[in-house]
């Protein structure tokens, strides 16, 4: 909730019930106002810290950079984008060297779930643990686009560890609508005093975090021969004395 507070000074116009004499003074007021959003999806932003993205870019230039390796954690059959490479992140990697990313996805769901209305539609205490289904890297080059999709699972995420040095420059040369190589969120209809989607231009470290359902897509880039990376994620939350039907990372 945003909440606003205006100081109001000036002629304040008091009435008499009996007379409705005017009765004129000068004081001052604090006005208070509380936005009031219980509608909609929360998105979350945050930043990943270097050392961890230095650890998924070693992982991630590994097998994007050995072609074997890259066809044995292919992962475009399973999602949407129209994109040059998409491969998983090992499950034993998320095990090992990347436990610092994953706590930090958990503490990330710790504050998404603290948050109205999320609060109010799955009480935090009732869930026991978080289970990341699938990650993924996507290496996106010029051209490269992902339509609009949705993902499976409870939470996703998404979060950037390259960007084209000259995306900027792009953007700024773009004549009208500028949306190079940014990601959009859409939800419900366009409507007077109501939003229906977020617009970001990615910068390195940043990551969302989002319901899996939330509608979004990424715009292409023209910039030849420069990267845009991002690694995503879907994750399930497991209720406590839940059986877990899956043996993937916790």
């Amino acid at each position: 909730n945003y909440q606003f507070i205006s100081i109001f000074i000036g002629k304040l116009l008091l009435y008499d019930n009996r007379n409705m004499e005017e009765i004129r003074m000068k004081k001052e007021i604090k006005l208070k106002f509380d936005a009031i959003r219980p509608f909609g999806p929360t998105v979350v932003k945050g930043k990943v810290p270097n050392f961890i993205l230095d650890t998924v870019n070693k992982k991630c230039n590994e097998i994007l950079g050995d072609p074997k390796l890259a066809k044995q954690w292919d992962w475009s059959p399973n999602l949407a984008g129209n994109v040059k490479q998409e491969v998983r992140m090992p499950p034993e990697w998320i095990d090992k060297e990347g436990q610092q990313l994953v706590f930090l996805i958990g503490e990330m769901v710790k504050q998404y779930l603290s948050i109205p209305p999320a609060n109010e539609t799955l009480a935090p205490e009732k869930i026991d643990k978080m289970v990341i289904e699938s990650m993924w890297a996507v290496s996106q080059w010029a051209g490269d686009f992902n339509p609009a999709h949705m993902h499976d699972g409870d939470l996703s995420g998404v979060f950037y560890t390259k960007m084209p040095k000259s995306i900027d420059k792009e953007r700024k040369a773009e004549d009208h609508y500028p949306s190079v190589g940014d990601i959009l969120f859409m939800c419900g209809d366009p409507k007077t005093f109501s939003g229906h989607k977020l617009q970001h231009p990615p910068e390195v470290g940043d990551i969302f975090m989002f319901p899996s359902w939330l509608t979004h897509m990424v715009y292409p880039f023209r910039t030849p021969d420069e990267e845009r990376r991002s690694v995503s994620f879907n994750l399930r939350l497991v209720p406590k004395g839940a059986t877990l039907t899956t043996d993937e990372n916790k």
